[in-house]
């Protein structure tokens, strides 16, 4: 890959620097020549090797960084390399070069300690922020930001409440993301000032901190339409923060006790608003708004961008009490009805929604079919099997999903009578009902209706005879499998899969028709075959050279759920097949089994360049206990392509090794996904993240202890408090934080204990900070 990328030029250059870094030290000198090479892939090259050597570059490296600094470029290229040096002296020798008088070398240190995340270098950084160049104050306010853990939190208050321009925005900014209650009060006192309100504002939305909702809600009565928008996208921020640190609803309630009787302003702030601030508004009024409010939400219907958050907006007014939810189903809106029929949950409502079967707009119907279901009302029942025919197949299939969910005593008078109607649409939800029902009083109407003169419902007949437990049954399967309608055959193929004849699948495995055969194949797949195992192998094996690539799949689907060293042999070869499909199918089947020979395919598949072959790859790698196969899915972490299955596939595992990896996959990136699996309730990985935080070095202690909170198990919290005897200050304070944010009960007293006797003077303070609010 990197020949194709380079010259013949460069390539040689990063030769020579590779044979630069393989003879070690007495390299160095010109290796930091290079550093101003006109090739950025080339110096990237340096970077990395003059890194990689550690304390043998580091003085050489300074002294270029202090003395010689050619050009912007080298310049960059030496503060990148003193950042990732893996020498144990970086830190201290880069802290040296502060002593001097050039604004440029001393903004350039602090960059490099907060890309190192240097804790050590918090002193110096404090003193920086008061250094004469801005430059240099910015540099270090963002380094204390970089080493996060409420690092240089004082000098932060005390920069940012100054109202130096060039110098307070930068502060706010890091204060915001500081995660420490201390940071609310010093950014509220901003608000009142109209140059630094709105990033004030902003500021205090991104703390996420439960604390700042009523220093932004004071302000609301005071504020223009502009700062009201404002003030919405800021509360949007700082609940969705809160939920990451597992204080979502804790935020939620606070703001509707805190505005809930000033809703005006956000409504009057959406007319003219653009599409991000009118989704906050939205999301507020929804958080804060009555009954009067839920008209005001539908217009926001009508513009596909804010259609979800109107959605959610008016369930949760709905909810909010039986007035606004009367209201809310009433409305003329038909989405508006549709989304409070979704959230209905008092049988009070029965006959408002039973009603709502009735409406003009099909999605209403669907959704009041849906209700009726989650309200239980079996007295209804007769009222759906009135929807069986509905011109929409989305309420019809709804009608018969609710069905099935209340379970009537009437349903299977009435799917009897429904299979007698002079409508095909009908005849076929009867079926549906029948064949999840079973009545015994329906069988020779089902049996009749493998005649209908409508194919489709002849079919569904069909597949309905396998729900009635009658002797009856398999002889008109037999019967069936040799009708002249290929869709009947294959579905007597399903149905006799669901009662285990094994002989007539193997049959229907030779017949004329391609899904016949592919029905009977995956039939197979579901029989357990003791005593039959050779028959039903050697069909397989045949189907696997059958002219129809489905038909070959389905028998490796197959194949794949049969035991013994036959079938596995199969597997295997078909496993390095040309065709990806058939290689696909074959490699779930291998991931099943435990051998050697299995796990090799396995490896080499989670390398194959076809996405879908790695993707394929990793359940089977997930199931196994070797430590190169944990190894090979810790890695697809890496896989963009991959990652997400590779996370949920760790994030299944409880064992040790699999919960170790992944919590190093957080340290290392701190995305979404990864923040999601871990934090995936487990006894096991709460002990683990527990044991990193009573034993560690506070290393991303805010993303362990917001994933505890996230959890919200007994386990978890119970390692919350554990975290509180933790050996690193940052895992201290990041678990009083949490548990006051969460508002456990038990935490007050805990983190007042810490705000008075911790040994760490940031920990005392951040405590009493959050016991005060």
């Amino acid at each position: 890959m990197t020949g194709l990328a380079l010259t013949a030029a460069e390539q040689a250059r990063v030769a020579r620097i590779d044979a630069l870094v393989a003879i070690g030290a007495r390299g160095v000198g010109e290796l930091v020549d290079a550093l101003g090479d006109p090739s950025w892939t080339v110096r990237r090259a340096v970077v990395a090797g003059l890194a990689a050597l550690g304390d043998d570059a580091v003085p050489a490296l300074c002294a270029w960084l202090s003395r010689t600094r050619t050009s912007e470029r080298a310049i960059a290229a030496a503060v990148d390399a003193l950042s990732g040096s893996i020498g144990s002296t970086a830190t201290a020798e880069v802290e040296r070069l502060a002593v001097g008088s050039d604004a440029h070398l001393v903004e350039d240190v602090a960059r490099i300690l907060g890309r190192r995340a240097a804790a050590s270098a918090v002193p110096l950084l404090c003193k920086l922020v008061e250094h004469p160049s801005d430059n240099v104050a910015l540099a270090a306010i963002e380094a204390l930001g970089d080493i996060g853990g409420g690092a240089g939190l004082d000098a932060l208050i005390d920069v940012a409440t100054r109202r130096d321009f060039f110098r307070t925005f930068p502060a706010m900014q890091v204060l915001a993301r500081a995660g420490d209650p201390r940071a609310v009060a010093p950014l509220a006192s901003l608000l009142a000032d109209p140059i630094y309100a709105f990033e004030a504002v902003s500021a205090l939305g991104r703390t996420g901190a439960v604390q700042a909702v009523s220093a932004l809600a004071d302000l609301v009565g005071r504020a223009d339409v502009e700062l009201i928008r404002a003030i919405a996208v800021a509360l949007r921020e700082l609940v969705a923060r809160a939920t990451w640190q597992g204080a979502g609803d804790h935020a939620r309630a606070a703001i509707a006790a805190a505005l809930g009787d000033r809703v005006q302003p956000f409504v009057a702030a959406l007319r003219a608003a653009d599409a991000a601030a009118r989704e906050a508004l939205i999301e507020m009024i929804g958080a804060i708004g009555d009954a009067g409010s839920v008209g005001v939400l539908a217009p926001m219907f009508e513009e596909p961008e804010l259609r979800a958050a109107a959605v959610l907006a008016v369930q949760s007014i709905a909810r909010s009490s039986d007035v606004a939810m009367a209201i809310a189903l009433a409305n003329d809106e038909p989405a508006i009805r549709a989304a409070a029929l979704a959230v209905v949950g008092s049988r009070a409502f029965a006959g408002t929604v039973c009603e709502l079967l009735g409406d003009d707009d099909a999605e209403v119907r669907a959704r009041a079919c849906d209700a009726l279901a989650r309200l239980g009302d079996v007295a209804r029942v007769a009222a759906l099997f009135e929807l069986l025919g509905d011109a929409s197949p989305r309420v019809a299939l709804a009608a018969t999903g609710a069905i099935h969910s209340l379970g009537s005593a009437e349903t299977p008078r009435l799917a009897i009578l429904a299979l007698a109607s002079t409508s095909p649409v009908v005849r076929r939800n009867a079926l549906r009902v029948i064949a999840y029902v079973g009545p015994r009083a329906a069988l020779d109407a089902v049996i009749a209706a493998t005649g209908d003169s409508d194919a489709r419902t002849a079919e569904l007949a069909a597949v309905a005879l396998a729900a009635f437990d009658d002797p009856r049954v398999d002889a008109e399967l037999v019967a069936l499998a040799r009708d002249r309608r290929e869709q009947i055959r294959g579905a007597a193929m399903r149905a006799a899969a669901t009662r285990g004849l094994v002989e007539l699948l193997v049959g229907g495995a030779r017949d004329a028709a391609a899904w016949v055969r592919y029905y009977a194949c995956q039939g197979l797949g579901g029989q357990s075959i003791a005593g039959q195992g050779g028959p039903v192998i050697e069909t397989l094996r045949a189907c696997l050279a059958d002219p129809a690539p489905h038909v070959r799949i389905a028998a490796l689907e197959a194949i794949a759920r049969q035991p013994g060293s036959e079938a596995a042999e199969l597997l295997r070869a078909a496993a390095r097949s040309s065709d990806p499909d058939e290689r696909r199918a074959a490699l779930v089947g291998v991931g099943l089994r435990t051998g050697e020979a299995e796990l090799a395919l396995l490896r080499e598949a989670v390398r194959s360049p076809d996405v879908a072959i790695r993707i394929v790859a990793l359940p089977g790698l997930a199931r196994r206990t070797e430590p190169d196969a944990l190894a090979d899915l810790a890695a697809a972490i890496d896989d963009v392509d991959v990652r997400d299955a590779a996370l949920s596939l760790l994030a299944d595992r409880t064992d040790p090794r699999a919960i170790d990896a992944l919590l190093d996959a957080l340290v290392e990136d701190r995305g979404a996904a990864i923040r999601a699996a871990v934090s995936r309730p487990s006894a096991e990985r709460a002990a683990a993240i527990a044991d990193r935080l009573v034993h560690g070095d506070g290393i991303a202690a805010d993303e362990l202890v917001a994933a505890l909170a996230r959890m919200a198990t007994p386990e978890a919290i119970a390692a919350l408090f554990a975290a509180l005897r933790a050996r690193a200050p940052a895992a201290r304070r990041s678990a009083a934080v949490a548990l006051m944010a969460i508002d456990v009960r038990g935490a007050a007293m805990a983190v007042r204990a810490l705000a008075v006797g911790d040994p760490d003077p940031e920990v005392r303070r951040a405590c009493a900070a959050a016991v005060s609010s």
